[in-house]
């Protein structure tokens, strides 16, 4: 492909250099500057208000192709000065001298090395990417034109014919894998790529590694191997849903999909505990319980919890995988289909949770919980904390955090993403209402306080409760 760039000259003008990879920007001055009259020692190059480099090489320089370039006067005239040249031969010797810009690099050569290049059939100077091949082209090319006009510069003098220099040298070949016969106890590879281990960036579980986790995880048994490739069943299922509040401790919120037999399994697992006492206030199975009561459990760990088994660090890159995979791959959605894809989360949420789970938690730290209906408006809800309220006929807004961000009233439960669950928190209009040491609930729902503990376990009891009567009908 033809290369150009444009010169406005100080005149108005415009004038087209054709260029080639290794001409200097100084060429290009020059040939400007002699088509118009101009002397390029007084002027120089710029391009958007810059100056550029005179010496440099136009593949060197940066300059996209059909650049615009501006021709300026210079302040003053460009000072011609000797250069140190030095030249390396192949034998690693080098020789050195003083030169002016206008000597040729026939008359370098010479100088410089005249007994050994007297020897060689073919000459060839490499100065950066420019080739000089030939005693007649080093005649016809001086430093000048390949940018030298001050300071030092290095080049090589080889004996090469032409034909030779297309050819690379120091081509690194890498080694060929060795396949390596397959053991009986050989682990499966679970690198993220077959290149990772070359230093692509990745990583790579290698025998010895495995060795040493097995000795850790010694419950690992030998058809482990089989466990590599997930079952596709297991990767179609939804992902159970988890209820988990943040802070609570003792029962976990079950799926709506409990059955009455998994909490005899429960109960079988702790024979010598009873279930927690809880307290229903009111409708919705109400409960209210208090977070600066909650007892949480600290049991302390074995170092042995933390060491990582071959199933742990398989689960890890299947992760790593679908996080790649999913985001990578995703198509660009319009706003409608972007709706579409909303309303359909919201059909499969309807399908799989019949009730949801609301935490209404107050400034004092109490906590009141109650079951609603997806379908339901936040009004349902407001109605539902008013007949615990000291202050029934204040208004409240009820919000998430973070960031801050209050819930409108005429809104269903599933709109507004509560479901399965959600904490809500509660403020009065009025500042003054919402200090600590206010109290919110009446003081006859204080004396029935449940614990967290009895809050979990009401709302699994409740969901294994409607799943049985869902079974039944």
């Amino acid at each position: 492909m033809e290369k150009r760039v444009t010169i406005l000259l100080p005149n108005g003008r415009r004038q087209n250099v054709i260029v080639t990879a290794n001409m200097t920007l100084l060429e290009i001055l020059e040939t400007a500057c002699t088509k118009h009259g101009y002397d390029s020692e007084e002027h120089c190059l710029k391009f958007h208000n810059k100056d550029v480099c005179l010496t440099q090489q136009f593949r060197f320089s940066g300059l996209p192709n059909n650049c615009v370039l501006e021709m300026e006067p210079t302040k003053k005239r460009r000072i011609v000065s000797n250069v140190v040249v030095c030249i390396q031969l192949s034998d690693g010797s080098r020789e050195q001298g003083e030169f002016a810009p206008n000597d040729t690099l026939w008359q370098v050569v010479q100088k410089l090395c005249g007994s050994q290049v007297s020897t060689f059939a073919s000459p060839i100077i490499i100065y950066m990417r420019s080739e000089v091949i030939g005693q007649q082209n080093m005649e016809q090319t001086t430093l000048k034109s390949l940018g030298i006009l001050d300071g030092r510069a290095m080049m090589r003098l080889i004996d090469k014919k032409p034909e030779d220099l297309k050819t690379q040298a120091n081509v690194y070949k890498p080694p060929e894998v060795q396949a390596k016969p397959k053991g009986d106890d050989e682990q499966p590879s679970t690198s993220r790529s077959a290149a990772s281990g070359a230093g692509g960036g990745g990583f790579a579980l290698t025998s010895n590694l495995i060795k040493s986790l097995k000795r850790t995880a010694p419950e690992v048994n030998a058809d482990a191997e089989n466990d590599e490739e997930m079952p596709s069943e297991k990767d179609e299922q939804p992902e159970a849903p988890k209820y988990d509040w943040g802070s609570g401790s003792g029962y976990s919120l079950h799926n709506a999909a409990a059955t009455p037999m998994q909490m005899d399994n429960d109960a079988d697992d702790s024979p010598g505990s009873a279930p927690p006492v809880v307290n229903v206030i009111g409708p919705r199975q109400a409960v209210l319980f208090s977070l600066d009561a909650t007892q949480k459990q600290s049991d302390e760990l074995p170092d042995s919890f933390f060491d990582l088994t071959v199933n742990d660090l398989k689960m890890v890159l299947r992760d790593l995988k679908r996080t790649s995979a999913g985001d990578d791959d995703a198509p660009l959605l319009t706003a409608k289909l972007r709706e579409l894809e909303r309303q359909k989360t919201m059909l499969a949420k309807l399908n799989q949770y019949k009730d949801c789970v609301l935490r209404i938690q107050f400034p004092d730290r109490f906590v009141l919980q109650g079951m609603f209906k997806p379908h339901e408006t936040l009004a349902k809800v407001e109605d539902f904390v008013r007949e615990f309220l000291v202050h029934p006929s204040e208004e409240f807004n009820l919000f998430t955090i973070p960031p801050k961000k209050v819930l409108p009233t005429d809104e269903t439960l599933l709109e507004l993403n509560c479901v399965p669950n959600a904490v809500l928190h509660f403020a009065f209009l009025k500042d003054d209402l919402n200090t600590e040491n206010h109290r919110f609930v009446l003081e006859k729902f204080m004396d029935q306080l449940t614990s967290e503990e009895g809050a979990h376990y009401a709302v699994q009891k409740y969901r294994c409760t409607r799943a049985t009567v869902s079974a039944s009908s």
